[in-house]
């Protein structure tokens, strides 16, 4: 018969055997805002899964600096960056995560706390920096919302006005992508592409990190990927800005639109392009 001092040390064990075999807390994805104000941000990560910050400004991906033997940056683009951490913060302790911002404005450095939370992890941090009043805004620079004077002085859109054509609805079989709704536009000195994208359902937290715009006579050169949220629920919208291709380039194109690392890449046929518009006399 065990005493009393062993059936204690043995429950005891058994109590700590039981409490590891316990499975890890499920935390619930988040996606959060925040406006940069100079002060750090906090970020909620968790070992295996891929947090995306999405930025409003155009950042310097290659000089981030971070632990690389903590957080692994699986991707960067213009604005896009993605990574994932090798392990957790301890409760209390928080890693620092500095992206550098290459759109010339203070603050220069978008800074990161990174932290552990028990029931929540952030899949997607959208980032931007305060509206600027509009006393502050110079005379000579260009606003965020163009008036239709703006856009016109400006050169943005000429008296050959803005073509567009819609873009049809698309299935990739293979991954899961869907193509809800898009809209090709064309003016005298550049081309956009709006398309709402639905990811697969495993990549609830899909966004692309660059994208390119080919013909039968090779690839248009891309001028910003800018990404925003969809109507629908886990939609995400893309918009692809380019030069104007050549006129041997002809009409019919393919938008390829690039995957983090380890997440699946889009390609997009049949985006139809508008006619160029001939030159009032």
């Amino acid at each position: 018969m065990l005493s009393p001092a062993t059936l204690a040390l043995a429950l005891l064990l058994l109590g700590g055997t039981l409490a590891q075999a316990q499975p890890a807390p499920t935390r619930e994805p988040r996606r959060r805002s925040f406006t940069l104000t100079g002060a750090p941000l906090e970020a909620r990560i968790a070992t295996g899964i891929r947090t995306f910050l999405v930025f409003s400004v155009p950042i310097r991906g290659k000089a981030v600096e971070v632990d690389p033997t903590r957080i692994k940056v699986v991707a960067s683009g213009d604005a896009i960056l993605a990574f994932e951490p090798l392990s957790e913060p301890r409760p209390g302790e928080c890693w620092t995560l500095r992206v550098p911002l290459a759109d010339g404005k203070a603050s220069e450095v978008a800074e990161f706390s990174l932290v552990a939370h028990p029931s929540e992890v952030d899949t997607e941090i959208d980032v931007a920096r305060p509206e600027e009043s509009p006393t502050a805004c110079p005379t000579c620079a260009p606003c965020a919302a163009l008036s239709a004077a703006d856009a016109i002085a400006s050169g943005f859109i000429d008296s050959g006005g803005v073509g567009t054509r819609p873009l049809g609805f698309f299935t990739d079989a293979a991954s899961g992508f869907e193509l809800k709704e898009g809209v090709t536009y064309r003016a005298g000195g550049w081309v956009l592409v709006d398309a709402e994208i639905i990811p697969p359902p495993r990549q609830p937290a899909w966004r692309p990190t660059g994208a390119t715009l080919t013909s039968k006579t090779g690839e248009v050169g891309v001028r910003a990927v800018t990404v925003k949220p969809g109507k629908q629920p886990n939609a995400v919208r893309v918009l692809v800005t380019t030069d104007v291709p050549l006129p041997s380039a002809g009409l019919d194109f393919t938008l390829h639109l690039n995957g983090a690392q380890g997440a699946p890449s889009l390609s997009i046929p049949e985006v139809k392009l508008p006619p160029a518009k001939e030159p009032k006399p």
